[in-house]
């Protein structure tokens, strides 16, 4: 099989058979010191984004839920005030 007929197959393989095609490809470089060195800092700066990415998802949840607990104030035992019922709703009569 050629490389051409092996890239035109990459786009129908699922997520788990590609990456498994990454396994095997990353194994073989890795015989390969500077390859390997270089695979070593991309982890580790993929890893770097990883985790900033966490961060700001966490900042932005802590956000939401911060305004939200602003705005949506119910003391214990309180019911919520409701502004309209179903006899208001004509389709619902």
């Amino acid at each position: 099989m050629s490389a051409a007929e092996i890239l035109s197959e990459l786009p129908k393989l699922t997520e788990a058979e590609r990456r498994a095609v990454r396994q095997k490809l990353a194994e073989m470089a890795a015989e390969n010191e500077d390859i390997a060195l270089c695979d070593q800092a991309a982890q580790a700066a993929f890893s770097a984004l990883d985790k900033l990415e966490d961060d700001g998802r966490r900042a932005r949840l802590n956000a939401f839920f911060a305004e939200r607990d602003a705005t949506h104030s119910v003391t214990v035992g309180e019911k919520p005030a409701r502004e309209h019922t179903y006899a208001d709703n004509p389709r619902l009569r």
